[in-house]
């Protein structure tokens, strides 16, 4: 690999483009491409690409680090919970879906929260403790939503337009970060 070529990771799949993504928490790049594309022209895109992922790899760096087991951990789990809980009731209520679901709070690498339809279990990443009120907020609604309207189609998105109007705002926002840092 030339000198000017970032080192990354490749990982071959049945993909139609060639995809470069760079993965807090260190910042490794991971190109995904398809089988055909020979490895120079994959160095050449990444190489193409330097000024992008260092950029990316620079963001990254500057992100707190992660929370892991610990006193840490436990005590921002412990102030994510009284602060999810009035929020929970609220809104549990406003949207007639009481009782209020079961939650959980656990770290996680990809998304800020999850809601099993089945068992109305709202799971919350402990990085949402990091997160002002009015993005929790927006979790908290989005996850409720999901037992009016499963997937993210237009019925969802209309019935967080009713319950929350600024929710793409919000979301923009709280999308800025990973929740994975």
């Amino acid at each position: 690999m030339p000198t000017d070529v970032p080192a990354y990771t490749l990982v071959r799949k049945p993909v139609r483009h060639v995809r470069i993504a760079v993965r807090p928490p260190d910042g490794e790049v991971r190109v995904s491409a398809p089988r055909h594309v020979p490895k120079s022209e994959i160095d050449r895109f990444v190489a193409s690409r330097a000024r992008w992922i260092a950029q990316h790899q620079e963001r990254i760096a500057a992100l707190p680090a992660p929370l892991t087991a610990g006193p840490e951990a436990e005590r921002l789990r412990a102030e994510l919970r009284l602060r999810v809980e009035p929020l929970l009731a609220y809104w549990t209520d406003r949207m007639g879906l009481m009782p209020v679901p079961p939650y959980l709070i656990r770290r996680m690498t990809t998304r800020w929260g999850t809601c099993n339809v089945q068992t109305r279990r709202i799971t919350f990443a402990l990085e949402l403790a990091r997160r002002d009120d009015e993005q929790l907020e927006y979790i908290v609604v989005h996850e409720l939503a999901h037992l009016i309207e499963r997937g993210h189609d237009a019925r969802f998105y209309s019935v967080m337009d009713a319950y929350l109007p600024q929710w793409r705002r919000i979301r923009k926002e709280l999308n800025g970060l990973p929740p994975s840092v």
